[in-house]
């Protein structure tokens, strides 16, 4: 399993858009690369209990292990619609030592599956983004309010034939 702090660095570093990673961007971000995995590999990235919240897929992990790593830093910031949302990203040492302070563990696998993410979600739009997040089959085709089972619903999305 992959430590959520070494996915939300890799995300803070390389999403070409930083001032969209908000809280719940990337904890949905998170959703996709551990159902990404449940796809390709039968297995998710982390070790996350994902639930199906009134708002999609929502845990506290994420969020908590942000402001447990001493290299990510949250900051507030204005949405499109005027409300105030919360931004990820890495800490700055100094203008000439951005990343370095930031190690980031994970696998070859991993960076493709977060690539993927990254490239799938970066040109959407918050709309366009959360559609895309609830377009997701384990979202589609779960009941709110339950764990959900990434492993075994990729297991049913792909036995129907079905690639997302």
């Amino acid at each position: 399993m992959v430590k959520i702090k070494h996915i939300v660095r890799y995300f803070a570093k390389y999403y070409p858009y930083k001032n969209e990673l908000s809280k719940t961007r990337i904890t949905k971000m998170v959703y996709l690369a551990d159902w990404y995995s449940s796809l390709d590999f039968g297995e998710q990235l982390t070790d996350i209990d994902w639930y199906f919240d009134h708002y999609g897929p929502y845990v506290p992990d994420v969020y908590n292990a942000v402001v447990e790593d001493k290299h990510l830093i949250i900051n507030e910031d204005i949405t499109a619609f005027g409300t105030t949302k919360e931004v990820i990203s890495l800490k700055v040492k100094n203008p000439r030592n951005v990343f370095e302070s930031a190690p980031i563990r994970i696998s070859d696998n991993c960076k493709l599956i977060l690539d993927s993410v990254i490239k799938d979600t970066e040109r959407l739009n918050w709309n366009e983004f959360i559609d895309f997040v609830y377009s997701s089959y384990p979202i589609k085709t779960s009941k709110r309010y339950k764990y959900l089972d990434l492993p075994e619903l990729a297991e049913e999305c792909i036995e129907k034939g079905l690639n997302y």
